[in-house]
């Protein structure tokens, strides 16, 4: 990574707002050469391939990339591997910010959504209640040391892993965000809506967070 990239000093969201953050992380994001980004992704499968997460028959959520955000083209090359059950999100109402999660095969019958993601479309696949998921890999903007995330800032996650919030009683699914180390920050401060992450998963490697409840 360049040094700017790796750089983790970024201002913490007490003196710079949500907005301004999300545009100076996506720039830092897209400083990053073809090169760097390519190696950060077979890194990602790399990493995971090590550890236990991805074993046979886990339902597992995952992501298609959309701009610059982490790939996981190799970590889905992995699951499918390993016999895991993906899912990918479907976004089922854009005004209320809504979506579930869908089952992704080689065969499934895709859409595209108004943003351009593809995405299995729900009347052909089955669909899962977030509960029943053991992992889900999500996007994110920024990450700090605590395990807060920042996203994109349409709220599709917090509103489906709600449940998480209530104390974290439940205990499925396990979170792991997913970026580049240039999109570490110092401190994050969360809202009231905010969901933890269990860890944070970089080319550098998987971190879990510790979280006081």
């Amino acid at each position: 990574m360049t040094a700017q990239a790796g750089s983790a000093s970024s201002s913490s969201t007490s003196l710079l707002d949500r907005q301004q953050l999300r545009r100076q992380m996506r720039q830092r994001r897209r400083a990053l050469s073809p090169l760097e980004r390519a190696e950060a992704h077979r890194e990602f499968a790399r990493i995971l391939s090590n550890k236990s997460l991805l074993q046979p028959g886990r339902r597992v959520a995952l992501y298609f990339a959309y701009g610059h955000e982490a790939d996981l083209r190799h970590v889905i090359d992995l699951a499918r591997r390993r016999r895991c059950l993906l899912y990918l999100p479907v976004i089922t109402h854009f005004r209320h910010s809504r979506m579930r999660f869908v089952r992704y095969a080689a065969d499934s019958v895709m859409r595209v959504n108004r943003y351009g993601i593809a995405e299995p479309d729900p009347r052909h696949a089955e669909l899962i209640s977030v509960r029943r998921l053991d992992l889900v890999l999500l996007p994110l903007v920024a990450f700090d040391a605590r395990g807060w995330r920042l996203g994109s800032g349409a709220g599709y996650y917090d509103r489906s892993l709600h449940h998480l919030r209530e104390g974290r009683r439940w205990r499925r699914p396990k979170l792991l965000g997913v970026g580049y180390e240039c999109q570490r920050t110092t401190q994050l401060q969360p809202d009231r809506w905010d969901v933890p992450l269990d860890g944070i998963l970089t080319e550098r490697g998987l971190h879990y967070f510790k979280h006081s409840d």
